[in-house]
């Protein structure tokens, strides 16, 4: 399918960068332009949605937030919520962004965003980081039996606001492209394409 081959062909070139927790300027201006042209010919209106979703979420891979939000504050589903309030995290805007996770409620991505940020969290040395509300949120959340974004959205403005933390830089990149991960693949199921190879 032409749209799943499109996309792959995006998620490739921007899987060799890791967005940043807040990001000050889009990573690749010529992606934003290829990303706006994905071909969308032949969805229902559902999956023209979801084909939407998907395309908010590469904006936001691609740091360009603004964009990322245009798409996403048209999507009125819980997946547009949740790229919607990433967005805001990112953009800095704490309390915007746990609104937005309101509108989410528990979304099913969520569980694998758990389980594989907690596979993450065990192989990090968690000794390592030396902010101790920092330290205690993040076991916090690794300790819980379902995906917390709003403990998350509080550990982000933690460590981008006061902590500023190398190694914790690192673990908390790496949960947020588990996130975007799980949720791009879950957008683009539901436009009836094929799973992407991330």
């Amino acid at each position: 399918m032409e749209w799943t081959v499109a996309v792959q062909k995006l998620w490739d070139k921007l899987s060799e960068h890791r967005p940043s927790l807040y990001p000050a300027e889009e990573w690749d201006d010529l992606l934003d332009i290829r990303i706006a042209k994905l071909p969308m010919q032949g969805m229902d209106s559902q999956q023209t949605v979801y084909a939407s979703s998907v395309k908010a979420g590469l904006h936001l891979l691609n740091e360009s937030l603004d964009k990322s939000h245009e798409l996403s504050q048209e999507i009125h589903n819980p997946t547009g919520s949740y790229w919607h309030g990433i967005m805001h995290r990112m953009e800095g805007d704490y309390s915007n962004a746990k609104y937005w996770f309101r509108q989410v409620g528990a979304h099913t991505a969520f569980a694998a965003v758990l389980e594989q940020a907690k596979y993450l969290y065990h192989q990090f040395e968690a000794d390592s980081i030396q902010s101790a509300t920092l330290k205690g949120q993040l076991a916090k959340l690794m300790a819980g039996s379902e995906w917390d974004p709003y403990l998350f959205i509080d550990v982000v403005q933690q460590q981008v606001n006061v902590a500023q933390e190398e190694q914790a830089e690192g673990l908390l990149l790496e949960i947020q492209w588990i996130e975007m991960k799980q949720l791009l693949q879950y957008s683009m199921e539901q436009t009836g394409g094929k799973r992407i190879e991330l």
